[in-house]
């Protein structure tokens, strides 16, 4: 099943890079959400002989709240504050292209020199981890709406995510932390919406009640 792994992570770096060139936030709510579906699989793919409880608690906890729930959150947000591209990046989106390939090339590089303790199952889990992780930030860091800063650190996380299935065997508690990060960002995107909501709504009533002083006077 090396094979499998190895196409799981090149197809997880891949996804990465399109939100990264993507200015519409739906299409990088669903890219995204399959993303995490093609993480979700990896525990059956890293175990395929021998298919633990654990690995299918983690591939079920991970397709339901990476790409289904968080995903619908990340909808109902963008629904609510009436948003749907990101207008104003920092860096182009052809110019994130070519900056993103780059940063790949990069890590694959310095990925050489470095040794895990060990014989992993796949040699491109660490480099493929490591630029899923350096492609969130640049989006977190790039872009200028809320909600896409949001997806960025998610893609950060399944970076991290992608590392930690690989050491579920002696290390189950990153996967536990990683479950936690998750249900913190859902809370953290819900009181973006509701924060713009509240001013949305305080601009409305200050603009009324303005106009009805006019019209009073």
């Amino acid at each position: 099943m090396t094979s499998w792994v190895d196409a799981s992570c090149i197809i997880i770096v891949f996804l990465s890079l399109i939100v990264l060139s993507n200015y519409r936030v739906a299409a990088m709510i669903r890219v995204f959400s399959v993303q995490s579906f093609v993480l979700g699989l990896l525990p059956f793919f890293l175990h395929a002989s021998s298919i633990s409880n654990q690995d299918v608690f983690i591939a079920f906890v991970t397709m339901v709240l990476k790409a289904v729930l968080v995903p619908s959150i990340l909808f109902w947000a963008i629904r609510h504050v009436s948003m749907r591209s990101e207008v104003k990046p920092i860096i182009g989106f052809s110019s994130s292209i070519i900056f993103g390939a780059m940063l790949i090339a990069g890590v694959f590089w310095v990925s050489l020199s470095l040794k895990l303790p060990g014989k992993p199952v796949s040699d491109l889990i660490l480099p493929c981890s490591l630029s899923t992780v350096l492609l969130g930030f640049m989006i977190m860091v790039t872009r200028t709406r809320a909600v896409t800063q949001v997806l960025g650190y998610l893609i950060m996380e399944n970076g991290i995510f992608l590392f930690a299935v690989s050491l579920s065997d002696v290390m189950p508690v990153l996967i536990e932390m990683g479950i936690l990060l998750d249900i913190f960002v859902a809370v953290f995107i819900m009181a973006i919406v509701v924060n713009h909501i509240n001013e949305e709504f305080e601009k409305n009533t200050a603009s009324v009640s303005q106009s009805k002083m006019g019209e009073t006077f």
